[in-house]
């Protein structure tokens, strides 16, 4: 087990973080805040309990990092901290965003694992022994916080708000295919074993870094734990239209399809181009197609590459480009037999048929590249459900 040592003036920045003690705890529990003073001193002394009660008193730290609140949130902090070694607070000037803290409260985190959590009494205290405890026992790289595994729950929540969330986790799991392996992608309350966390793959946006997180992160294993998500204890609440707005922007991102899509579009475009540059020159319509098809099946192997699914490589690129090959091989027989078909029997010309074969053969592609070519560099079973 860890133990703690070592001091941390409070409110300091993050240069100066950099010259504190480096002692390691098993956990750090990481409190991103904005405007909390009502609740974080009460919010820290509940954790503190917690995990006292279930044996972590000298293996946990408590890291506030503050986005230079104007309601004196760090200010608390500090007077608890006085009293007690285990409490930090990263005070970051200048700069504002959920996700943004949390990711900074990763970095200096000094514990194996790291529990993120909000300071409005919405993530029980009590639960976060519990994410601590379940991964110690699995072995998993990722805990979370679930509403809806069996067990969990939300309360206080009006029809429309239960709607809403329930929305954003199906459009999380159509778009991104990361957010499948929990029951909860948009969780706010989770664990993960900081060894994990690749900052370069991150680019968090808005509040759900979570889903990033289980998207780009390369991990063995993800298990939920059950809680009942409860109403804000003091102070407004954050959710409004932005972070919908927010939301919808960063799951496009994420999304492989929306990134296949875009480049398959462009492929298509460099398809019809060659192709029609050698009808031009009077090559044969067949071999004319052929060529289109290869110069677009490049054109997308390329850009898949860099942007894609650049998070996903495995194996070298000439192996990738082989199998691409094989994956495309229905897209490519869809195209070229349509195009066939529409110029001798409909009367299509042989550009406009090309693109009738190539919208064909997209949906095949894109889920034989998904899961042939550039698939998770680690995916082992994934454990879901009440533990």
């Amino acid at each position: 087990m860890y133990m703690y040592a070592g001091v941390q003036a409070l409110g300091t920045t993050e240069a100066e973080t950099e010259k504190t003690s480096t002692s390691k705890p098993l956990v750090t529990i990481v409190v991103p805040t904005y405007n909390e003073a009502e609740n974080i001193g009460r919010l820290i002394r509940e954790i503190t309990k917690s995990m006292e009660n279930s044996g972590y008193k000298d293996n946990f730290e408590i890291l506030v990092v503050d986005d230079d609140s104007p309601d004196g949130t760090c200010l608390e902090v500090r007077r608890l901290a006085e009293k007690d070694r285990r409490i930090r607070c990263l005070l970051r000037r200048n700069k504002k965003g959920l996700a943004t803290a949390i990711l900074r409260g990763i970095h200096w985190a000094r514990g194996e694992y790291v529990v993120v959590m909000d300071a409005d009494f919405q993530h029980p205290p009590e639960v976060v022994p519990k994410l601590v405890e379940t991964a110690i026992r699995t072995g998993a790289d990722i805990v979370v916080a679930s509403r809806y595994t069996r067990g969990g729950g939300v309360s206080g929540w009006s029809r429309l708000r239960l709607l809403m969330s329930k929305t954003a986790i199906l459009i999380a799991r159509i778009l991104v295919p990361g957010a499948r392996s929990t029951s909860d992608p948009m969780s706010g309350f989770f664990l993960v074993r900081k060894s994990v966390v690749e900052e370069e793959k991150l680019n968090p946006r808005g509040y759900k870094i979570l889903m990033e997180m289980l998207e780009k992160l390369s991990y063995s294993k993800v298990v939920d734990v059950p809680y009942v998500f409860r109403n804000r204890l003091a102070g407004k609440s954050k959710l409004g239209a932005r972070t919908i707005i927010d939301f919808l922007i960063h799951a496009l991102q994420l999304s492989p399809m929306t990134r296949f899509a875009t480049i398959g579009l462009l492929g298509a475009l460099a398809n019809l181009i060659v192709m029609s540059l050698l009808l031009i020159l009077g090559v044969n319509k067949y071999l004319a197609s052929l060529a289109g098809i290869e110069a677009g099946i490049l054109f997308n192997f390329v850009f898949h590459e860099a942007w894609t699914f650049k998070t996903k490589l495995k194996g070298n690129w000439k192996e990738r480009l082989v199998k691409y090959h094989l994956a495309s091989a229905g897209g490519t027989s869809t195209t070229f037999l349509t195009m066939a078909l529409l110029t001798s029997l409909a009367g299509f010309s042989a550009v406009a048929a090309q693109a009738a074969g190539i919208a064909a053969g997209f949906a095949l592609n894109y889920a034989l590249s998904l899961t042939k070519i550039w698939s998770r560099k680690v995916r082992a079973t994934v454990k879901t459900g009440r533990v």
